[in-house]
């Protein structure tokens, strides 16, 4: 079977180009490796992920002329090799998609992830075709919720894949201690870190950078405490300068960019990750991956409860799910992760259990595999 894959990138390290890095990579492994081809919109740029991978043809990005560049190659690989599937990454090419497969006689597949879903972004195009694709792929059930109940995509024509964790890469180590000199972080057996990472930019504020920073800084009575910045954009200055405005500038470290090759000794830094999003136009996450690659590293993840973030977490097993919107809920929760040496242990070990039985890459292929042989059976079979 061959099959047309459209992404809108996969170079850089946000949560959507990884997400469509080990689907294609699952795909390679079902397919054949000559039997997916894979166009990129974004072509490589700065702090994307150091390792290679391989596409057949890249793009110049965003704009009129590069789009329609896009489109047109895409169409003339429909029409000249006729892919049995043409997945679409994004929602923005379910038009793409559906010329593809009008010229190929194949199938359409999309895939759907969060915020862009809710956020009023989608074109009255792109809402309207949607259901027209013969299988929407979404990396949660409460995306595919969403979807069902506000686009009338039949269940029959939904899949939940679920991100996944290499779990080669992201494992239980021993804290890098040359890693503390680097970033300069107060090293001690009394402190105790709480870690965030991801873009720290203006428009990616629903993560909850200013809601951690809230809650530690409610935890000031305990000053052990140590809050971890991983990430880089364009609203560091603004936190950094939040921090120390409010007495909290030696209890905060930005670590900046962080390697690929360095990504799981960082995790293994901190005592608790935390990501609590609020969910809203242009807000909220699918499934992220931090927490689950965090958790993959053994450690107790606290998430929000308006979106995707719940799925991560069984909460009071392997972390907590609070609300956004009520601080103390956040802040009870940090406090009794961080001073309960016994819990956090035993959340830590929870969460690793759990990314072993349900997010790991095998179980990702599985699923992948299992949602390919639905959209390709016979429409019958479907209904």
């Amino acid at each position: 079977m061959k099959i047309l894959y459209l992404a809108v990138g996969v170079f850089d390290k946000g949560g959507i180009s990884r997400y469509c890095r080990y689907q294609i990579s699952a795909l390679r492994s079902i397919a054949g490796e000559d039997n997916v081809r894979v166009f990129s919109l974004m072509g490589p740029a700065g702090n994307d992920f150091e390792d290679n991978f391989s596409v057949d043809r890249v793009f110049s990005g965003f704009g009129i002329r590069s789009e329609a560049s896009f489109f047109a190659a895409a169409a003339r690989a429909a029409r000249a090799e006729h892919p049995g599937v043409i997945w679409s990454s994004h929602l923005r090419f379910v038009v793409n998609g559906l010329v593809g497969r009008a010229l190929s006689g194949g199938k359409l597949a999309v895939n759907a992830y969060g915020e862009e879903v809710w956020s009023g972004k989608l074109l009255p195009l792109h809402k309207m075709m949607l259901p027209r694709a013969d299988l929407v792929v979404s990396d949660c059930e409460f995306t595919a919720d969403f979807i069902a109940s506000s686009y009338h995509v039949p269940p029959s024509r939904l899949g939940v894949v679920w991100d996944c964790v290499d779990l080669r890469r992201f494992e239980p180590r021993p804290r890098n201690l040359d890693l503390f000199r680097q970033f300069r972080i107060p090293l001690g057996c009394e402190y105790r870190y709480v870690m965030t990472l991801g873009r720290i930019e203006a428009r990616s504020r629903y993560k909850g950078y200013d809601r951690l920073l809230d809650a530690v800084g409610a935890l000031r009575s305990h000053p052990r405490i140590i809050l971890l910045f991983a990430g880089t954009g364009d609203d560091v200055d603004r936190l950094r300068e939040r921090a120390r405005s409010e007495g909290l500038g030696d209890r905060v470290v930005f670590l900046g960019s962080i390697p690929e090759d360095q990504l799981c000794d960082v995790y293994n830094l901190c005592d608790v990750f935390v990501l609590v999003s609020d969910r809203g136009p242009g807000r909220g996450e699918g499934i992220p991956l931090t927490p689950l690659e965090a958790a993959a590293c053994a450690k107790p993840i606290i998430v929000g409860d308006e979106d995707g973030s719940r799925e991560a977490v069984v909460d009071g097993v392997n972390g907590f799910c609070v609300s956004p919107r009520d601080p103390a809920a956040l802040k009870n929760a940090l406090e009794k992760v961080l001073l309960d040496d016994s819990l956090r242990l035993k959340m830590g070990a929870a969460a690793r259990a759990r990314i072993e039985a349900e997010f790991s890459y095998e179980t990702f292929s599985r699923k992948t595999e299992r949602v390919l042989d639905r959209l390709c059976a016979p429409a019958r079979s479907r209904e």
